[in-house]
């Protein structure tokens, strides 16, 4: 129910934003881009050291805190090199420590903890069928007991998912997540047909949760927040106890940057393989493109070659990019309940962010 809430509250503060716009600024003045020193484990370093172009680096903030521009930006960070070398938040400076619903961001944290499974033996393997591990929700729907893994990982289950209109279906469903998900109208075999949904993630969780007796959540909470020393965080379950596998992990910015920094380090984090390179090399290969948006997409990861990198992605501009080709982590969040009025293109911040890189 917090998710409803929120969004109403959002609305509502949406509303009067757009009464005000053009009266009066409502973000902070910009006052430089120098990260914070706090005790979380980030080395904080300067453009000038990691071989950036501050000059571009200013441009690309002095836009995000445009009021006409990027209108609820909460964050922007930029880590090259393994150090955070800028950060700011435009409308609230207490930012820095909330935890924000990343939204479909979630869904890459879903593929880490799937190759995370995989590589601890809690999933068999990518084309293991759904309907042996959890085979009483498939009893009346025989036509759907080859939807494996890998169809759910690369949005190829070819079932009817309609985000808007079954998202929220699934946020309230008061018997079995996984059960409302598989009795949704079957419309190609899978596998055949890409089709970017809500639905396949929960599927993931589910999964995870049967096979290896823990929820997504605690799941994540032993085998990859506690690893990267990552405490302040809340995800959500459903009325059946299924973490959402599609939505609904918050996380602080500067977290969010530490999951985008062990992603850049092909799985490892203080000397220790947390997952497999093999794995995040798979899920960062494109396997079909946006049925919306043309983008490329891998197992939860949206794919950009000609940013050299690939991204988590949710509602309202949440952002975690990884470019390995420049040794660059970017994170962007924004308020995540967002009418289309108030959202802008990643590639105005990007591309100054990518040109900076010497």
């Amino acid at each position: 129910m917090a998710q409803k809430y929120l969004l109403a509250i959002s609305i509502a503060l949406l509303l009067a934003l757009s009464a005000c716009l053009k009266d009066e600024p409502f973000k902070q003045v910009y006052h430089g881009l120098a990260p914070q020193h706090l005790a979380d484990g980030w080395e904080i370093s300067t453009p000038e050291n990691e071989q950036m172009d501050k000059a571009l680096l200013e441009a690309a903030y002095k836009l995000v805190y445009q009021d006409e521009r990027y209108v609820r930006a909460r964050s922007l960070l930029v880590i090259r090199h393994g150090k955070l070398v800028t950060e700011a938040y435009p409308i609230d400076p207490a930012d820095i420590t909330e935890i924000n619903n990343m939204q479909s961001c979630t869904k890459s944290f879903t593929s880490i903890l799937t190759g995370i499974a995989l590589q601890r033996k809690d999933l068999d393997s990518l084309d293991q069928k759904l309907s042996d591990i959890y085979p009483e929700y498939f009893s009346n729907y025989p036509e759907k007991k080859n939807i494996s893994i890998r169809h759910a990982l690369s949005m190829r289950v070819g079932l009817e998912f309609d985000n808007s209109e079954h998202t929220e279906k699934l946020y309230h469903a008061q018997s079995s997540s996984i059960g409302f998900v598989i009795s949704q109208q079957k419309l190609y075999e899978p596998g055949i047909v890409f089709h970017y949904n809500d639905g396949a993630p929960q599927l993931i969780s589910g999964a995870i949760q049967q096979k290896s007796g823990k929820s997504l959540s605690e799941y994540a909470r032993e085998f990859l927040f506690d690893l990267l020393d990552i405490s302040d965080w809340k995800w959500e379950q459903g009325e059946d106890g299924v973490t959402f596998g599609a939505f609904s992990l918050y996380l602080t910015p500067r977290d969010m940057a530490k999951t985008g920094q062990l992603l850049l380090q092909n799985g490892r984090w203080k000397n220790q393989q947390i997952v497999d390179s093999s794995w995040i090399k798979q899920a960062t290969t494109i396997q079909g493109t946006g049925n919306f948006s043309g983008a490329s997409y891998g197992f939860y990861f949206w794919i950009y070659p000609s940013y050299g990198g690939y991204a988590a992605e949710g509602h309202g501009g949440q952002m975690i990019f990884v470019i390995p080709e420049k040794d660059l982590v970017v994170v962007y969040t924004a308020w995540p309940y967002t009418d289309g009025d108030f959202w802008d293109e990643y590639t105005g911040y990007m591309d100054l962010i990518i040109q900076s890189c010497n």
